[in-house]
Formats: C-alpha cells, sequence, structure tokens
C-alpha cells in the first residue's frame, strides 16, 4: 500500500496523480475534512482562507492539469494590485521599482545605493540575507524597506537568514527599472505573481473540495502519532496500526522526524535544529463600501502589528457591501491565548490607523486564526540539518514533500508540482 499522510496540495495531487497511473493510495489527514491549508471557513456573509494562498503558474504542465480538475471556467485570473504602505504613501508593489511619490531623501537614498552597489565588483555568493539585500538592491531600499519589512516578518535577525528563498521571490530590477520607477513612468510588471488563479465562488477550498471529488475516499479524523520506518508502519491517534511498501509525508518534516520511531540519534538532532515561524490570521469582516482595490498591501512599519492586509472580497468579480479582510502577523511559536489576543486587539486597534475604515463602515465580525508553523526559516541549522535527514528517509522509503515535507518556502503550485513527480517516481519503482 502508498501512504499519504495529509490532504494539503501535495497529497491530494500525489494521490491523484497515481490514481492516473494505475496506482491505488490511501490518504490520512488528522483535521475532519481535506485541504491542509487551501482551507476557507464561511461565517455569515464572510469568506476568510487560511492567509494568503492563490495559483501562480510558472509549469504550463501544472497549471492544464488544474484547469482539468477544477474547471477553467470556476477559475478567475486575476491581474495582482498589491502596494507597499510606508512614509504615509501607498506605493506599487515592488518597492524596488515604483520609488516615485515616497519622500525626496527616500528617493535619493534608494537610487544611490542601488547604483553603488552595481558598482561594486562582483563577489562570491552573499554569506546571508542582510549581505544579499545589500550587494543585490543596495542601502536605500535596504534601510526604506527590505531590512524592517523583513526583520519584522522573520523575527530574527537578517545575518541569520539563508538566502536560497530569496534568489526567486525577490524581484532584482535593472538601473533602467529603478530611475523610471522614480520618475512614474514605469509600466512594466514584475515579480512571479503578476497574474493569479482564484476560485469565482466559495474561496480557496474550492481547490481542495475540486481535487477531493476527483479521488474518492479521504480517511479524515485520523492523526498519524508515530511512524516505523525499519516496519515499514504507521500508528493512528486510536491505536490502530497499518503497514506501508512506501510512505509519502506532507506534514512538517521537523514533526515526521519526532515521529520516527527508531531514527538515529543524529537525525532526530537534525529534525529539533529547525525553525520557523508562526502566522495569526485577524478576520474582519466589514460591511460597507469599498475600503480599496488592493489585493493586498504589506506594512514594514512598526506602527502597524500586521506584516500584511489581504482584501479577500477583491478577488470577486464584482464588489460586495460585505467585506473580508485579513490581517497577517507572524510571530515566535508557543504564544499562549492571552498574547495572542493582545494581538489581535492590536492588530484590529491598527487597521484603524489605516484610514480605510470610514462612519459608513461597521466591523460584524472579528475572529482569529493561527497557523503554529507557518514560514520556514533558511539558516544555517537548515542547510546542514536537510540533507541528513532526507538520506535517511529515502533510505527507508519515505517521501517527504510539499512546502513542510521539504521543508522550503514555496507556493502552491510548487506543492502540486512536487506531489505529481512523487507519483511518477514512485510508479517508475514498481
Amino acid at each position: 500500500m502508498i501512504a499519504i499522510i495529509g490532504a494539503g496540495p501535495a497529497g491530494l495531487s500525489c494521490a491523484l496523480h497515481l490514481k492516473k497511473l494505475g496506482i491505488e493510495a490511501q490518504v490520512f489527514e488528522k483535521e475532519s475534512r481535506p485541504g491542509g491549508l487551501l482551507r476557507t471557513e464561511k461565517i455569515g456573509s464572510y469568506r476568510f482562507d487560511y492567509a494568503g494562498h492563490l495559483l501562480h503558474f510558472r509549469n504550463l504542465k501544472i497549471e492544464k492539469w488544474v484547469k482539468q480538475i477544477v474547471g477553467e471556467n470556476k477559475l478567475l485570473r486575476i491581474k495582482r494590485r498589491s502596494f507597499i504602505y510606508s512614509k504615509n504613501v501607498l506605493t506599487p508593489y515592488p518597492f524596488q521599482v515604483h520609488t516615485c511619490g515616497l519622500p525626496a531623501e527616500v528617493i535619493r537614498d534608494c537610487l544611490l545605493g542601488f547604483i553603488e552597489a552595481g558598482m561594486k565588483p562582483a563577489s562570491a555568493r552573499p554569506v546571508n540575507f542582510k549581505k544579499w539585500i545589500l550587494a543585490n538592491l543596495g542601502y536605500g531600499f535596504a534601510k526604506h524597506f527590505l531590512f524592517p519589512f523583513n526583520k519584522k516578518f522573520w523575527k530574527i535577525p537578517l545575518e541569520k537568514l539563508d538566502t536560497e528563498w530569496a534568489e526567486w521571490s525577490i524581484p532584482k530590477p535593472t538601473i533602467k527599472d529603478v530611475i523610471e520607477g522614480a520618475l512614474g513612468i514605469n509600466r512594466e510588471d514584475y515579480g512571479y505573481n503578476v497574474w493569479f488563479y482564484y476560485p469565482r465562488a466559495g474561496g480557496i477550498e474550492k481547490i481542495a473540495e475540486a481535487m477531493s471529488a476527483k479521488l474518492g475516499k479521504i480517511c479524515t479524523n485520523r492523526e498519524i502519532i508515530a511512524v516505523h520506518p525499519n516496519k515499514r508502519g504507521l500508528m493512528l491517534a486510536k491505536g490502530e496500526e497499518m503497514g506501508y511498501d512506501r510512505l509519502v509525508s506532507t506534514m512538517p518534516i521537523k514533526e515526521l522526524v519526532n515521529k520516527a520511531k527508531g531514527a538515529p540519534e543524529a537525525v532526530k538532532r537534525a529534525g529539533k535544529g529547525l525553525r520557523y515561524v508562526s502566522v495569526l490570521c485577524v478576520n474582519l469582516g466589514i460591511k460597507g463600501p469599498q475600503l480599496t482595490p488592493a489585493h493586498w498591501i504589506y506594512y514594514p512599519e512598526d506602527k502597524f502589528v500586521f506584516y500584511r492586509a489581504g482584501f479577500y472580497s477583491n478577488f470577486a468579480e464584482k464588489p460586495s457591501q460585505y467585506q473580508s479582510v485579513v490581517l497577517e502577523i507572524t510571530h515566535k511559536p508557543g504564544l499562549g491565548p492571552k498574547p495572542l489576543d493582545r494581538l489581535a486587539n492590536s492588530a484590529v486597534d491598527d487597521f484603524n490607523k489605516t484610514g480605510f475604515l470610514t462612519g459608513d463602515h461597521i466591523i460584524e465580525h472579528v475572529s482569529t486564526m493561527s497557523i503554529p508553523c507557518a514560514y520556514v526559516i533558511y539558516d544555517a541549522a537548515r542547510r546542514k540539518a536537510l540533507p541528513v535527514i532526507m538520506r535517511y528517509l529515502e533510505k527507508n522509503g519515505i517521501h517527504s514533500i510539499g512546502r513542510y515535507g521539504r521543508w522550503e518556502y514555496s507556493s502552491t503550485e510548487d506543492a502540486l508540482r512536487e506531489g505529481m513527480e512523487t507519483a511518477e517516481k514512485i510508479a517508475k519503482c514498481r
């Protein structure tokens, strides 16, 4: 039997591609319904996803497959409208090519810093994220956006972060782009997420629902509490045991290693060294006229406790008087209920400072969602730990995939692709 732990995008994709190849797999999901973080909660007239999960396609094969599964007519193709709010100015994303409108000294710092960085001789790959920012974008962009935003987001010194994730996720413009952005004549679109897809109705969970419907039976409310690699067996929360031929795991690899019975001490130590940040989503249901046309806005300054505000209602074809808003806050793992409540209250207070709310708006709903393991931290410990852990798992017929299974900063599309590639790999080994 092929056992798959987790019915998120990677697990569902793997199971569906195995089925297409004529191989049956059993999916175990600890929650009451499939989806992983592709989940949507409906509360009255409002819908809230578990933070921002959109479909950005770079792989045409995955794009075609998703459209077949979901139905192309059930997806909206949307051009990104995202901004950064700093210095009391709303700047289009990415900051690097849209400095027009910011204070003159900010524009000066960004231009001079970028030019000076480009004049320095090329050197070896920067050893940490802080140096990567300075080498690629200069001190101005660092000072006025990238340093404050990333310190706020990651909650650790930037020199402790590796650069691997930044290479693909942070746009690196040319000097022409930067100058035109300072003059306000930039007409180019930048970044990997200029266009995205989102369900016409029902929120992001409709993607998971469509995949689950094609797959059939999924074992929900079935948490895996132990994995026995040597015996190729699983133990479920209710004491049930079962064997497997190959195991596909999408649970956080840190958690998988902790549950692996008989794993070498070096593997256990490697797992303990992996770090992450958690996210608290503060959901607001606001009745009234459209707050903003933006899909999401980044807030790098400390006067706002949240790092991003998302406006789900703007993903719809038509504006609604019922607006679903999420305020996202990163925090160190392990915060208790009272500190989380204080963060949520601060987020609501800070949202009132944005100027979006008027006398015509009523906040009808406030709630929170927690994502305990949200963003993995790329640091020296991760770089050393992953090869040790992956060698052990592969040796024991375990495929650890997905954003948390591979312990990486990646997109929903990447998770779907990894599921497909893992299914093809398993088929070749049979």
